[in-house]
């Protein structure tokens, strides 16, 4: 008669019911999210680069339709009021991140209103930075690449003011715990993500074009 396999067990009682930054499978996902969405800005960096190949003029010159327009260039006043206003905002969600792991409650909520408020800035600024744009994003290739690159980016802003403002309803009707600290925590490694994605687009659709 064969005898049974012993069963073993694990004793995960005294295991800490929520875990910050690598520990916590979130963070993973977070993490993954990001890899995702880089892969997606990369992408259309390179068809940038490559409609680039296929014209003598950077930008294109509008001739198809009136009045014809050679220099196509994006304004700079708003993208750089944004991608300045975007650098420094990383200051101050640092500061609601380290806030949150201390399980600062009034301060957090302080850290994620101000965000919400910058986020809406950023967005706000982004529309401006269409609405200049001198081509539709059905004109030509150059019109398409760059239309979808900033609609990209107002979708990524979108979902960082969504975030920030329903943190903050819950941060101020329920306080803060562990699990929530870490949801800061987690918007706070998106927001940096979302900066820095926003500072590179305003080197390549922005400031490359005047340097060609």
């Amino acid at each position: 008669m064969a005898h049974d396999a012993p069963q073993y067990t694990l004793d995960v009682s005294t295991l800490p019911d929520n875990a910050m930054d690598a520990r916590a499978p979130l963070w993973w996902g977070n993490l993954l999210l990001v890899c995702i969405e880089t892969t997606t800005i990369v992408i259309l960096l390179v068809v940038y680069f490559y409609v680039r190949r296929n014209f003598g003029q950077w930008p294109p010159p509008r001739v198809d339709r009136g009045p014809a327009l050679f220099d196509q260039a994006p304004s700079l006043w708003a993208a750089t009021a944004n991608a300045v206003l975007l650098a420094v905002s990383a200051l101050p969600m640092y500061w609601a991140d380290t806030r949150a792991r201390a399980l600062d409650t009034r301060r957090t909520a302080a850290g994620l209103a101000l965000m919400t408020a910058v986020a809406a800035a950023s967005i706000v600024l982004t529309a401006l930075e269409m609405r200049a744009l001198d081509f539709r994003w059905d004109e030509n290739a150059y019109g398409s690449v760059v239309w979808t690159i900033a609609v990209m980016f107002m979708i990524y802003l979108i979902a960082g003011i969504i975030e920030f403002g329903l943190m903050l309803v819950w941060v101020l009707r329920h306080g803060l715990d562990d699990k929530h600290a870490l949801d800061v925590t987690l918007a706070g490694g998106y927001w940096y993500w979302v900066a820095a994605t926003g500072v590179v687009i305003y080197a390549v659709v922005f400031l490359y074009p005047r340097m060609t």
